[in-house]
């Protein structure tokens, strides 16, 4: 018998016989004394990947895609420490873009940006919403060997640069959001 977390309560179910499964379990943790501090320590020393300063350059153009309001990531947080590092390698604002990948949900308003990410960088940066609808805005990838057409928005593709800001956390639809929903 298997019992995991759903929504706000829990499902118990069997395997089919000859199936075997693993529940992850979390272990307890004390929240971060310094968010801030252990955001800037991340950045610096990532797990299996050079520091963003090493990897942006002058020139390059970045996209960076951060949650809609829907979505509980501390963007205000993250987004303004991810803009420090890329411009302690030389890139310039204008070359920035952060776009909002709402998904299928409605366009997010100004206040919305504003509340996501701090007044600076909704008035210094270049901040777009994902159009999903709107067939100029995307670049059409292909399909995926299921037959399902891959469409991404023109700022990520053309990006030489791309970083994805957000949680990993059950949904409803999609199994789970976050990660490679983030693209959508």
């Amino acid at each position: 018998m298997y019992t995991v977390p759903y929504g706000k309560s829990e499902i118990e179910f069997d395997l089919p016989p000859g199936m075997r499964g693993t529940v992850a379990v979390s272990r307890p943790a004390e929240p971060l004394a310094d968010v801030e501090g252990a955001i800037v320590e991340a950045l610096a020393r990532p797990i299996g990947s050079p520091p963003l300063r090493e990897m942006a350059k002058p020139g390059d153009r970045v996209c960076i895609v951060f949650t809609d309001v829907t979505r509980a990531s501390p963007d205000h947080l993250l987004v303004p420490a991810l803009l420090r590092e890329l411009e302690a390698a030389g890139v310039c604002d204008e070359d920035v873009t952060l776009l909002c990948g709402i998904g299928m949900h409605r366009p997010s308003t100004r206040a919305e940006k504003v509340a996501k990410l701090g007044t600076e960088v909704v008035t210094r940066y270049r901040v777009i919403d994902n159009e999903p609808q709107n067939p100029e805005a995307l670049v059409d990838l292909g399909v995926t060997p299921g037959g399902v057409p891959v469409l991404v928005h023109r700022a990520a593709v053309e990006a030489d640069l791309l970083i994805a800001t957000g949680l990993v956390e059950p949904h409803q639809y999609a199994g789970y959001s976050g990660g490679r929903k983030t693209v959508a």
